[in-house]
């Protein structure tokens, strides 16, 4: 699928940037994208995921970025409403401790300016694939205590 025309969205180009940061993986990019009171949020909330800060997201985000080898988000489809885009993706990649990451993922991507005046996203509700989640963060676990063994 085509991604809609971003020439004129401000919110669109946001959330390309986004995509553009782990496509180039590039946590700097990332970073300078997230408001400075950024929440990030998964769901369900039965896969016991604790709501994250600005930090504690770039954080987890340096070590996934660490692990995949390889592998870019595909956008299958993208929406703008008011003050937030939603987005379809999906993302395979290979994993410097062997184990294949295939997700899914729904973004609610909510935008506000920051105190400079500039959009930024200030709240990200990942609903994830709970399976493909589950399985991974087990198994690159696993891989991480062998590590150190």
């Amino acid at each position: 699928m085509t991604s809609p025309d971003i020439s004129d969205s401000p919110q669109l180009k946001l959330m390309h940037s986004f995509i553009e940061g782990f496509k180039n993986r590039d946590l700097d990019q990332i970073a300078k994208l997230l408001h400075k009171d950024h929440r990030r949020i998964t769901y369900p909330r039965s896969l016991g995921k604790p709501e994250q800060t600005k930090e504690e997201y770039l954080q987890h985000t340096a070590e996934v970025l660490r692990l995949c080898v390889d592998g870019d988000p595909i956008v299958h489809s993208i929406i703008e409403a008011p003050g937030k885009v939603i987005a379809h993706l999906t993302c395979s990649a290979n994993t410097s401790i062997g184990v294949q990451m295939n997700r899914e993922m729904i973004l609610i991507a909510h935008a506000a300016p920051d105190d400079d005046g500039s959009l930024k996203l200030k709240q990200i509700e990942e609903f994830t694939d709970s399976q493909a989640y589950l399985d991974f963060f087990k198994a690159a676990t696993a891989a991480k205590a062998n590590e150190v063994a």
